[in-house]
């Protein structure tokens, strides 16, 4: 017996994408044997085992659509987390020579060649602008958009995966911890966390937190040196007490 993992979605895909627009009829029969969430496991008419999974296209579509948006979100952010890293990296506070390192770009701008796009005045008379595309052509250009962002996403993490590695290494040296001081305080009665210190954001926080500890660093040494001087006593005549006979 052979076993195939097909979905009906990809089949209607296959087929309208090929050479014509226009969607084909696609048959869903399927005897179910069982159900692994959303998908059917059964037999066709082939006795072939078959996982199918049927999407609506609405639904599809839009998964994509907030799929990429949230892609796009979170590569911006990476890429600025990358900036501040590598400026950070050129601070001459941690040696470095004020030239940051290039920033990867982004080239995530949405392909419209296959858009129509007119301009009219509507029955009601109203003027709009009016954009057409083949559903098809849509799903494959958001399909295309998610791998395109996949993989600019890894570059960047990886950029920023050696950045921080090495930027970790020259705070060390610099007397910093390799990561950011987190911040510092304690829990009130009710619960809630009462912030003492807060927690680092950039380099001049990073250096106020350090001269802070060094500077208490060096009034606990001192008391604790004053601690362990042995008490002075005064053996002088002028300083015996004088008992009468």
């Amino acid at each position: 017996m052979k076993y195939k993992i097909l979905t009906a979605f990809t089949i209607t895909l296959l087929a309208a994408s090929c050479a014509s627009k226009e969607l084909k009829p696609i048959e869903e029969n399927l005897d179910v044997k069982a159900k692994v969430g959303d998908r059917e496991i059964g037999l066709n008419e082939s006795e072939e085992a078959i996982v199918q999974e049927s999407v609506p296209v609405e639904d599809e579509l839009r998964k994509l659509t907030w799929i990429n948006y949230e892609t796009e979100r979170k590569l911006k952010s990476a890429r600025e987390n990358l900036i501040t890293c590598r400026t950070e990296l050129a601070d001459p506070r941690l040696s470095g020579n004020k030239n940051m390192e290039p920033i990867p770009e982004l080239e995530i701008s949405e392909d419209l060649s296959k858009v129509q796009q007119k301009l009219g005045i509507t029955r009601s008379g109203r003027i709009k602008v009016i954009r057409k595309e083949f559903l098809v052509d849509k799903l494959e250009k958001e399909t295309q958009y998610k791998n395109s962002l996949d993989s600019l996403v890894k570059v960047i993490a990886q950029h920023d995966v050696d950045c921080n590695r090495e930027l970790g290494y020259i705070r060390v040296q610099h007397g910093l911890p390799s990561t950011r001081y987190p911040a510092e305080g304690y829990f009130g009665s009710a619960g809630n966390f009462i912030v003492t210190r807060p927690a680092e954001n950039n380099l001049d926080d990073a250096f106020r937190i350090l001269d802070e500890q060094t500077h208490k660093g060096r009034k606990l040494e001192r008391a604790e040196k004053k601690l362990e001087e042995p008490a002075v006593i005064d053996t002088s005549s002028d300083a015996m007490p004088v008992t009468e006979i």
